[in-house]
Formats: C-alpha cells, structure tokens, sequence
C-alpha cells in the first residue's frame, strides 16, 4: 500500500517522496522501465539520510528497484544531523533483533515480489550489519557491508558478532573497510571469509576512516568513496 510521507519526525522534509509501508515503512527508487533486479539499502546510525536516498537513487539509475527501510520508524523514520550523534546512537540503541529480522525480511519481499532479476542488500555502519545478516539468512545475489558495526561484539543484545554471520553465510558477501578505521577488526572478518560457503571477501579502502562514504558530513573522503564503490561493483560483476 502506498502513501505520502509528508515528513520526517525529525530530519530533512520528505515531502514528494515516495514511501511504502511494510513492517518498516521503505523509502522507494523506481527505475526507467522494467527492473532488472532490486537492492535494499539499510542506513547507518544516522537514519534514511540525503546519502540513503541518493545510494538508492544511484542503483535505481541502474537498473534495480531500491528501497531503503525507515528503521526509526515507531519515533517517526527520523534522519539526524552529524551532531546529533548521541540522540542517533539512542534510536540504535533501542531498536530490537527481532524487530530488525522483520523490517529487513519485508524490506526484502516487497522488492523480490516485484522483480525476478538479482537481489542485492547493501548497508552502512550499522546497516552494514544488518546487511551481514542478511547474507546469514536470506538467499540474494550478494549482501555488501560497508565499515559494519558488531564486529567482535553485536551491536544488540540477541544477535551473534558480525564475523560469525560471515562464516554462516547463505549469500555472497563483501566487507569494505577504512584502513584508518579502528572500530572495525578487519582480521577477524578477514578469518570468517574462509569459512566454506559463497563467495565472501574483505577490501580494505586505505586511509579511509569509519564514515568516509557519508557525503556531505564529516569525515566524507569522496576519493575513498568512489574506490569502495569501484570494489563493489568488481565484485558483484564476479
């Protein structure tokens, strides 16, 4: 069922956008013509941002039906500010594994009810945990996780670290990493790549820090950016 969103409750105006609603309400990117696959696109701490969108705006360039879920939606979908960090890490605090398991599995059937082409799951930060997760328990084309949270310690009670999500995978799966990034065990992921299952990698971007791909904010590396985006491109062409 579809409906207009006339806003954030806190954030950038929605206004003229189009949302969906699901077990989370999606964030929508339609392509010019028949899609030829989909992705769903799952934020960072700092929700369904200007960059969320335009991740998703990107894949709908090429080709894919994107969505991304309003994971903050029970507080209104809200989208923070780089200085509103600790009021964003409250909102991650407070969500909970089962509710994630749900938003992201109908993020998921929604777009695999509207296309037969391939599937992919990309996230960010704490969507790149998410996105880990997914590869663990859904069967898509490939799951990307861009600087994850959870590695060595899960990011919520109830769900396992990110590196054993990896080596339980049920889909291919890439990690790319900061090489500046200290929040993030680049072995330890590293080590569960080489469980047997699809095929799964790390990429370590140099010099990038734990946000370089937040356009626009603090810490975007644009040439760090453009290089992960290449990576990832490399690897789903594989």
């Amino acid at each position: 069922m579809s409906q207009e969103h006339s806003g954030h409750g806190h954030g950038p105006a929605n206004r003229g956008r189009k949302v969906l609603a699901t077990a989370a309400p999606l964030f929508v990117r339609e392509p010019d013509g028949e899609p030829r696959g989909g992705a769903v696109v799952l934020h960072d701490v700092f929700g369904v941002t200007e960059y969320a969108e335009e991740v998703c705006r990107a894949l709908a360039r090429d080709g894919r039906l994107a969505v991304s879920p309003y994971l903050y939606y029970e507080r209104g979908g809200p989208a923070f500010d780089a200085g509103e960090l600790a009021v964003a890490r409250a909102h991650m605090d407070g969500l909970t594994a089962d509710d994630l398991a749900c938003d992201v599995a109908a993020a998921l059937e929604y777009v695999q009810a509207r296309t037969t082409g391939p599937i992919l799951v990309v996230g960010f930060s704490m969507g790149g945990y998410l996105a880990t997760w997914a590869a663990a328990h859904h069967e898509v084309a490939a799951a990307v996780a861009v600087s994850p949270s959870g590695v060595g310690a899960p990011p919520w009670p109830g769900v396992p670290p990110a590196e054993l999500l990896v080596a339980e995978r049920r889909s291919p799966w890439l990690g790319v990493l900061g090489g500046a990034d200290h929040t993030v065990d680049a072995d330890l992921l590293t080590m569960a790549t080489q469980a047997p299952g699809p095929p799964a990698a790390v990429e370590v971007v140099a010099d990038a820090g734990h946000g370089f791909y937040r356009s626009g904010r603090p810490g975007h590396d644009p040439v760090a950016t453009a290089e992960a985006w290449h990576r990832i491109h490399r690897f789903l062409r594989k």
